[in-house]
């Protein structure tokens, strides 16, 4: 028997970018496999999904926008409960639909997997003196009481494993790293030319959400003491976490008179994304704070040389010719003074092997079969 697989989120929009963009691969690539799969969500953000995928999304209670505490969802689950053959998985940790995901699961006995997508992560826990005691209040009454009892922990590095470890005394622990579908990247190869070789001035890119923990307060100044005179410029594509700290960024920006090298190009989405990654002489995510970071995988997926940080977790990114720092201004432009230095066929080069290596261990061909294996034997533990 194939398990009923329910993944729940607190927010399937393209706004909770990184966990909708695992969650909506995941469930794709199971669907694709002929497993039933739906996705149970707070909220109602009305994003499509693809043929075979279920999504049922529960109304905000009152009261409750920051918790997004779903009405109906705890019933709904426990007629779950009542079937054999279901199996939750579990994505993130800090709201009302995961704790009553793993409170439901414990009280029927559903095989149930969390993912933390780096939720946990030690950088989460300095940000504030004030937040981190709210996290640890929130954490030790609330979360880990619900989570203590789950068949597994997922860990998407390695690294996160290690961080998770103390969290989670004596449970088990398994690693599966993100993966990314390499369709919607070969479409784009397939039709369109790289202009980089061609272009007057060479850019680096740098896509996400522009929040502190992406690193960008250092990728700024990195590039300034990299340029030395070079005709090179820096583009940044992505939503910014707040008008402040996309103020505090321009200013900085600005006290490093790179007003006409650097560019805030604000989302990008589909082939516009796709060209970005394509044209750029190098792709750079110096993240304090990630688990691999599917930007990174994108940008290798067209054979973009990637520059990041050892805090991904990517132990292997230099195996295939990517990039590792440790995000901090000297390291960064040093690394970038020398991505700056390539000739072209080098560029080449390393993308070419980035690509290779994203296929050899970070495609839904390779990850998504690690998934079903999984999942088959979760199903065939229950008591």
């Amino acid at each position: 028997m194939r398990p009923h697989i329910f993944h729940i989120i607190d927010d399937y929009s393209p706004a909770n970018y990184g966990v909708h963009q695992v969650v909506r691969q995941l469930t794709d690539y199971l669907a694709r496999q002929g497993y039933p799969t739906t996705i149970l969500a707070a909220g109602r953000a009305g994003t499509p999904v693809s043929e075979g995928v279920n999504l049922r999304e529960f109304p905000l209670g009152w009261g409750s926008p920051r918790w997004r505490y779903p009405r109906g969802l705890r019933a709904y689950l426990d007629t779950l409960g009542r079937s054999a053959g279901n199996i939750f998985h579990i994505h993130g940790v800090w709201l009302a639909p995961q704790w009553l995901a793993a409170r439901a699961g414990a009280r029927h006995g559903i095989p149930t997997v969390l993912t933390a997508h780096g939720m946990l992560e030690p950088w989460h826990w300095r940000d504030g003196r004030l937040r981190r005691v709210k996290k640890l209040l929130y954490w030790y009454s609330l979360a880990y009481p619900a989570f203590r009892c789950l068949s597994l922990i997922h860990a998407i590095t390695p690294l996160e494993r290690d961080h998770l470890a103390p969290q989670f005394p004596g449970q088990r622990l398994t690693v599966i790293p993100n993966a990314l579908d390499l369709t919607e990247a070969d479409d784009f190869l397939a039709t369109h030319e790289s202009q980089a070789s061609e272009a007057a001035s060479p850019y680096l890119l740098f896509l996400g959400r522009l929040h502190p923990k992406k690193g960008l307060e250092v990728l700024i100044p990195a590039f300034g003491r990299a340029l030395k005179g070079r005709a090179c410029r820096l583009l940044i594509a992505g939503p910014a976490d707040s008008e402040k700290y996309a103020h505090r960024l321009k200013g900085l920006v600005q006290a490093w008179g790179l007003e006409s090298q650097v560019s805030f190009l604000g989302p990008v989405f589909g082939p516009q994304k796709w060209q970005l990654y394509r044209n750029a002489w190098a792709f750079c995510a110096p993240s304090h704070s990630e688990v691999v970071g599917l930007v990174n995988l994108e940008a290798a997926a067209v054979e973009t040389p990637v520059i990041t940080t050892h805090e991904t977790g990517l132990s292997d990114w230099e195996e295939g010719g990517g990039i590792l720092v440790h995000p901090r201004v000297k390291e960064l432009s040093q690394a970038l003074d020398m991505v700056f230095s390539w000739n072209e066929a080098e560029r080449q080069e390393r993308g070419r092997r980035l690509r290779q290596l994203v296929e050899r261990r970070y495609s839904w061909e390779v990850v998504g079969r690690q998934w079903l294996s999984l999942y088959r034997e979760l199903l065939e533990r229950r008591p």
